[in-house]
C-alpha cells in the first residue's frame, strides 16, 4: 500500500473536523492553525462517517451500479470503457483504496480512545475500523490490515510500505474486534448503571448518524457482526464450522454464534444488543445546503448524472406481470422503484453499443424523449419521486439486513427455526426495506408516497410467489434489491453465494464472461510498495493481479457452481 499518502491523514481528519459544528473541542480553539494538536477520539466519528459513505457512494455509482446490473452506461462512443462489459478503467481500482485514509483515521481514533481509558469510545472507534477494513478486503482480497495505517503511531521509525495480509486473517480479527467492541460498550452501560452521574453518550455534533447515541452504536456494532459473520459463514462450514478469534475468545462455533445472535435479536437485547427499527439503521447524513456535507454528485451536471440508465436486469424484478402474458407490460411495481429510477422502462446490458444506441433510439415518446429510466435527481413530480443524486442519507448498514441475514441462515437449516419463520423473515425484510425508502416523505402528496395497498399488494404477491425449493435465491434475489448502493453489499452477496443468477456471459463482455471476483490493486502499488505487492501478485493470485480470483469467503464449491449458471 502507498503508506506515503496516507500520512497526509492526520491533517485531512483536522480540517474536516473543524467543519462539524458543535463539536467540542474544535469550536473555541485559539491555537496556531498549521500545529498538530492532540485531539479527543470522538472528533474522528463524523470525519469518518462522512468520508466513507461519500467514497462508498461514488464507487456505487461509477462501478457497482454497472458490475451488478443495477444500470448501464449510455455512453456510446465506442472508445468507452464500460464497466457492464467489465473493461474497468484503470483508475477505478484506486476509487475504495482511498478509504486507508479512513481506516487510518480510526486506528489513530482507537489509540486516543484506550489511552483516555474510555470504552465506549474504544467501542466505536473498533466498529468504524472494522467497518472500513470490511470494504477494503471485500473488494480486493488480500490487503494491508494489521500495520496499514500506523504512520502515526510509530514515532520517528515509521515505514511507508506495508505488508498484505490474508483475507482470512482480517476477518478473523475483524471479529475479534467487534467482540471486543461489544463487551467495551457492555462495560461501558454497567458504569452508567453504577453511577447514575456518569454520561457515555458523547457530542451530537461529533456523530450525525447516531448523535452520540452509544445505545445504537452498540447495536450497530453487534448488526455488523452478524453481516460479517455471514460473509465468513459457508467458507467456515467447508472447513469444520469453526472460527478460532485468539486467545481471549476463544473458538467460535459458527452456527451456535448465529443462533445466538438470532435470540438476542429477537429479545430485543441480550449479550448482543442488535438493530430494533430502521431508526437503527447506520445512514450518514447529506446535504443540499450544508457545503460541508455535500453528496459525491452535489455539482454533477443533468447530463452527466443521467449517463447512467435503468438496467433490464434490475426493472424485471421491480416491474412485475402478474398474467405471465408477456404483453411488456407491467401489472404490479416494487414501491421502491420511483425512489431510484424515473421511468418504467430498463435496457438490456453486454450487447453492442450499436445495438443499445437503436434500442434507445426505438425507445422514445412521441415527444422525442427517452422512455428508460435514468437515476432520480432534483425537482420531484410526476413519477418522478425520489433525488438519489443528492439523498439526505446514504446507507451504510440498514436495519432491513438483518431479516435477510437470518432469513438466508434459517434457509440453510443454520438457525432452528421452520420454513414458514423463514418466509416470514423474508418478507418483513422486504417490508422494512419498504418502509426504509419512505423516510423523508412522510406527510408528503399522494403520488409520492406508495399507497399501503400498493405496499400490501407487493408484498402478497412476492408471499404467494414463494417457493420452498428455491429459497436462498428468492432471499438472496431479493436482498440484492434491498442493498442497492448500500456500498458494494450486493457484489459481496452474488460472489459469496453465486445470487442473483445474473448472465455475465453476453456477446460484449469482457473477462472470459466472468462478473469481477474482486477489484485489482490501485496501479501506485506496483511501484511505491513494489516488494509486497509483488509477494500478493505472487502468492494468492498467482502471478497477476487478475479480476478472477477469488476471494477467501468466495472460494466455494457452492458459490461457484451457482455463479457458473449465468455463463450457461
Amino acid at each position: 500500500m502507498n503508506m506515503r499518502k496516507t500520512i497526509k491523514y492526520f491533517a485531512v481528519i483536522l480540517a474536516s473536523a473543524f467543519v462539524v459544528a458543535g463539536c467540542t473541542k474544535f469550536d473555541d480553539m485559539n491555537k496556531n492553525p498549521y500545529a498538530l494538536y492532540e485531539v479527543e477520539a470522538e472528533s474522528f466519528v463524523q470525519p469518518i462517517l462522512y468520508n466513507t459513505a461519500y467514497t462508498n457512494t461514488y464507487n456505487n455509482y461509477y462501478i457497482s451500479s454497472e458490475l451488478m446490473q443495477y444500470a448501464i452506461n449510455t455512453s456510446f462512443e465506442t472508445s468507452a470503457l464500460l464497466t457492464y462489459n467489465y473493461e474497468l478503467a484503470e483508475n477505478y481500482s484506486s476509487y475504495l483504496w482511498r478509504l486507508y485514509k479512513q481506516f487510518g483515521n480510526a486506528q489513530y481514533m482507537l489509540e486516543l480512545a484506550r489511552k483516555g481509558d474510555n470504552p465506549a469510545m474504544v467501542g466505536v472507534a473498533l466498529v468504524l475500523r472494522s467497518y472500513v477494513a470490511s470494504i477494503l478486503t471485500d473488494a480486493y482480497g488480500d490487503v494491508p490490515y494489521f500495520n496499514a495505517g500506523k504512520i502515526s503511531l510509530q514515532g520517528n521509525d515509521f515505514d511507508y510500505t506495508v505488508a498484505y495480509d490474508k483475507q482470512e486473517d482480517i476477518y478473523i480479527d475483524m471479529l475479534r474486534s467487534l467482540e471486543e467492541a461489544n463487551a467495551c460498550f457492555a462495560e461501558a452501560k454497567s458504569m452508567r448503571e453504577a453511577d447514575a452521574t456518569l454520561v457515555v453518550d458523547f457530542s451530537h455534533g461529533c456523530d450525525y448518524m447516531y448523535d452520540g447515541n452509544i445505545d445504537k452504536w452498540h447495536r450497530f456494532g453487534n448488526s455488523l457482526y452478524l453481516r460479517l459473520l455471514m460473509h465468513a459463514a459457508l467458507k467456515a462450514q467447508e472447513n469444520g464450522g469453526v472460527i478460532s478469534l485468539g486467545d481471549e475468545y476463544g473458538d467460535i462455533q459458527v452456527i451456535a454464534k448465529l443462533n445466538e445472535l438470532y435470540d438476542c435479536y429477537k429479545s430485543g437485547d441480550g449479550v448482543y444488543p442488535m438493530m430494533r427499527s430502521i431508526s437503527d439503521s447506520a445512514r450518514v447524513e447529506f446535504s443540499s445546503t450544508d457545503s460541508a456535507l455535500y453528496t459525491p454528485f452535489y455539482s454533477t451536471t443533468s447530463g452527466n448524472w443521467n449517463a447512467k440508465a435503468a438496467c433490464l436486469t434490475f426493472t424485471d424484478l421491480m416491474l412485475i406481470e402478474k398474467d405471465n402474458d408477456k404483453d411488456g407490460e407491467w401489472d404490479l411495481y416494487d414501491p421502491r422503484y420511483f425512489r431510484i429510477f424515473t421511468k418504467a422502462m430498463g435496457a438490456p446490458t453486454q450487447i453492442p453499443l450499436t445495438e443499445l444506441e437503436d434500442y434507445f433510439n426505438s425507445n422514445l415518446s412521441k415527444a422525442g424523449n427517452s422512455l428508460i429510466g435514468r437515476f432520480t435527481r432534483g425537482t420531484v413530480t410526476g413519477t418522478h419521486t425520489g433525488d438519489l443524486q443528492n439523498a439526505p442519507s446514504y446507507g451504510l448498514l440498514n436495519y432491513d439486513e438483518l431479516y435477510f441475514l437470518f432469513a438466508e441462515a434459517g434457509a440453510r437449516g443454520w438457525l432452528s427455526i421452520d420454513e414458514k419463520s423463514v418466509k416470514d423473515l423474508y418478507l418483513e425484510g422486504v417490508r422494512q426495506s419498504i418502509l426504509q425508502w419512505q423516510v423523508g416523505f412522510e406527510g408528503a402528496v399522494d403520488y409520492l408516497m406508495p399507497t399501503a395497498q400498493v405496499i400490501s399488494d407487493f408484498i402478497k404477491y412476492l408471499d404467494n410467489d414463494f417457493d420452498y425449493n428455491k429459497m436462498l435465491e428468492k432471499i438472496l434475489t431479493q436482498k440484492y434489491v434491498a442493498t442497492f448502493w448500500v456500498g458494494i453489499e450486493s457484489w459481496v452477496d452474488y460472489r459469496r453465494t453465486g445470487y442473483p443468477i445474473l448472465k455475465t456471459n453476453g456477446r460484449t463482455a469482457q473477462n472470459d464472461g466472468i462478473l469481477p471476483t474482486r477489484m485489482r490493486y490501485p496501479a501506485t502499488e506496483a511501484f511505491q510498495n513494489a516488494k509486497h505487492y509483488s509477494d500478493a501478485v505472487a502468492g494468492w493470485l498467482k502471478g497477476t493481479d487478475n479480476m478472477q480470483t477469488d476471494v477467501w469467503w468466495a472460494s466455494t464449491t457452492e458459490s461457484q457452481s451457482i455463479r457458473r449458471l449465468g455463463r450457461q
